[in-house]
């Protein structure tokens, strides 16, 4: 099956299994235990982001904002993360926020971010200070 294709698929999937993750409890501190979690694993995922250049590094967004714009970015490395897990963690993220923004968890400021260009500092993909 095409790489692409299944990613979709499993982007699909995973909609459709936090589309109503709330539904039955309607608890705002579930749903921030949720978003904790997840953005937990996404920060395991990524690990030390390992990288010998610039070349190594990549951009995510993460999270969605009053605009539908993302709320943050973060950097990983191609070399040490799976980019198809990542890439379902995060939807797995942004579907469980956006629930969790329908039971009352407030929705960020809406503002236009840049998307940043990542560096290879000291061996390690980041986000420099100020970008």
């Amino acid at each position: 099956m095409n790489p692409a294709l299944r990613r979709s698929i499993g982007i699909l999937l995973v909609a459709g299994l936090y589309g109503g993750a709330y539904a039955d409890d309607k608890s705002t501190a579930a749903a921030d235990a949720d978003l904790a979690r997840l953005r937990n694993d996404i920060t395991t995922l990524i690990g030390a982001a390992k990288c010998s250049n610039l070349v190594n590094c990549r951009i995510a967004a993460l999270g969605v904002n009053a605009c539908g714009g993302p709320t943050e970015y973060i950097a990983y490395s191609w070399l040490s993360t799976d980019k198809a897990d990542l890439e379902t963690r995060i939807a797995e993220y942004n579907f469980a926020l956006e629930d969790a923004q329908k039971l009352g968890v407030p929705v960020p400021a809406c503002v236009a971010l840049p998307e940043p260009v990542a560096a290879c500092i000291n061996g390690r993909c980041v986000i420099p200070a100020g970008r």
